[in-house]
């Protein structure tokens, strides 16, 4: 019988490689710390290759691939590797996203309590001979009120540990629905400024996307309270650094407690200057049991992945898309581009997301089993969930893990098929339900091989879903629409395209395809408009 062959290129915990050598198909070779210009030369010969942070997996190092089949991450990070280049190669990527969430988790609470209790500093002051017990007034967290942005699996952790220190948990999350919060305990909040208003402390546990970079700044921390705890486990960047630096200055803020930055290693960064400042060089996944449970978790996902079983954590899909036919990968393709859509378009919680095939393109069940894609979702749900999510997730949803993460928010997938539906004949139709409306975006292939939003809700629309967009509804009334583009105008954004669809009910919604980037001054403008119900700027 054949030898599955590993390559192990960094130093991970003896408890992973045992999990390897315990398979007596596989064989093992560790070399860590191997040079480029070596492994170039051999990693053709192996059928997977487990790394950490320390080996760089480029598009030139897989230029030639062998027979190499899998990358395992032994972490959750994946920057290391060139993601798109692997799967051009068909090379499947695993990462091990869970198992330092109780690290995490910990850290997260060790810095709070340093923070509040300024322990470092005591630390410090005592080993150099003083004993200045009244300089380290410090801040209890018994009855405080833990504000957590990010409501996944470390903030959930952080929330239950923090409860049993008496605190009073609230949350913010758009796509963690409320029926998970109260199973916690905490109270979930639709708005970020009325949270801000209330914490005592206030931790992040949130990817940095487009959405989250810069989501508390000056204006948001005006609102907050004197004396409030800052603490960011997560990412660098979520919080502004200057304005965070200000305040912290200024004895607004009481104090922040840091393990994350926007460049790292941080160059003089001016927060490590305030005494006020907790802070650690990026730890929260660094324990031995972290280590360890990565190990264990990206050995075992490599061994089913090479045996044909069923795995979980692969960062890419290079199997899917690739084997559809033509016109069905272009409506895969719309219907991802109709799950961004739907999720910077709808208001509310999701709670339901449907998909409907409607014409003959779909009668055949396209669901691929070769690699054990989860769930029996058919390949445009799986597209549309990844569209859906990726708007508020960017770093980490992909074609594989987007049903689980789904799942995990609680959020019901169902997928139908029809002969027909508002009189056409091939149709995939997105619906989105929340606790506050429901969405219908539908969307088809015409002739000329380009995908359109043709139906959104009761509008019929010609919308091609590429690029920068103005979306607004409006009451029919004359010149509001010739105000709009006087104002894109002014701002020397250039209109490219536009789609308008009319109602009895004396409503319109117009797609305005930009050559820009809108931004919140010129979108403020524009909802200052007379008869301007609602404005948006979509992305896709």
């Amino acid at each position: 019988m054949d030898k599955y062959h590993i390559l192990v290129t960094d130093n991970i915990s003896e408890e992973g490689l045992n999990v390897l050598l315990r398979d007596k198909t596989v064989e093992v070779d560790t070399k860590a710390g191997i040079k480029n210009e070596e492994l170039i030369k051999i990693i053709g010969q192996y059928d997977a290759i487990i790394t950490r942070s320390g080996t760089p997996i480029s598009a030139s190092l897989i230029e030639n691939p062998g027979k190499l089949k899998i990358i395992g991450r032994a972490g959750v990070g994946v920057d290391n590797i060139n993601i798109e280049a692997a799967s051009k190669k068909g090379i499947i990527v695993l990462n091990a996203p869970t198992g330092n969430t109780l690290a995490a988790t910990e850290l997260t609470m060790g810095i709070m309590l340093a923070a509040a209790r300024k322990i470092p500093l005591a630390n410090d002051s005592l080993k150099k001979g003083k004993w200045d017990r009244k300089k380290f007034l410090g801040i209890e967290l018994y009855n405080k009120t833990l504000g957590i942005i990010g409501l996944g699996r470390i903030g959930s952790n952080v929330a239950i540990r923090a409860k049993s220190f008496g605190m009073k948990i609230i949350a913010y999350d758009p796509y963690i629905k409320k029926s998970k919060a109260d199973s916690l305990g905490v109270n979930l909040y639709d708005k970020l400024e009325d949270l801000l208003r209330e914490v005592d402390i206030i931790t992040f546990h949130t990817p940095l996307t487009g959405k989250t970079r810069n989501m508390i700044t000056a204006k948001e921390m005006a609102l907050m309270k004197d004396n409030v705890i800052f603490v960011n486990c997560a990412r660098g960047g979520i919080v502004n650094e200057n304005d965070l630096y200000e305040s912290l200055k200024s004895g607004k803020t009481f104090a922040a407690g840091v393990d994350v930055f926007e460049e790292e290693p941080p160059e003089s960064n001016k927060l490590l200057e305030l005494e006020n400042v907790f802070a650690t060089p990026h730890i929260g996944a660094n324990t031995m049991e972290g280590q360890e449970a990565v190990a264990i978790i990206i050995a075992e996902q490599v061994l089913n992945a090479l045996h044909d079983r069923p795995y979980l954590n692969a960062v890419n899909i290079p199997f899917l898309k690739s084997q559809l036919p033509d016109l069905l990968r272009l409506y895969f393709n719309l219907t991802e581009k109709m799950g961004k859509l739907a999720a910077q378009i709808t208001k509310g919680r999701p709670e339901k997301i449907t998909i409907v095939m409607v014409g003959k393109n779909f009668e055949e069940d396209l669901c691929e089993r070769k690699f054990d894609v989860p769930f029996s979702y058919q390949p445009f749900t799986i597209g549309g969930l990844k569209g859906f999510l990726e708007v508020s997730l960017t770093e980490s949803v992909t074609h594989i893990n987007a049903p689980y993460i789904a799942k995990d928010r609680n959020i019901t997938v169902e997928e139908s098929k029809t002969d027909q539906f508002d009189k056409f004949n091939d149709l995939i139709l997105f619906i989105l339900k929340t606790d506050q409306e429901e969405t219908r975006i539908a969307g088809t292939v015409f002739p000329d091989k380009l995908g359109r939003v043709v139906l959104l809700d009761r509008f019929h629309l010609d919308v091609v879903p590429e690029g920068n967009f103005l979306q607004f509804r409006i009451f029919d009334r004359p010149g509001i629409i010739g105000k709009v583009a006087t104002i894109l105008g002014n701002h020397s954004i250039n209109i490219s395209g536009f789609s308008l669809s009319r109602q009895q009910t004396g409503e319109e919604v117009a797609f305005v395809s930009v050559d820009n980037t809108i931004g919140e001054i010129v979108l403020d403008e524009i909802l200052e408009i007379d008869g301007m119900i609602e404005a948006k700027k979509i992305q896709l």
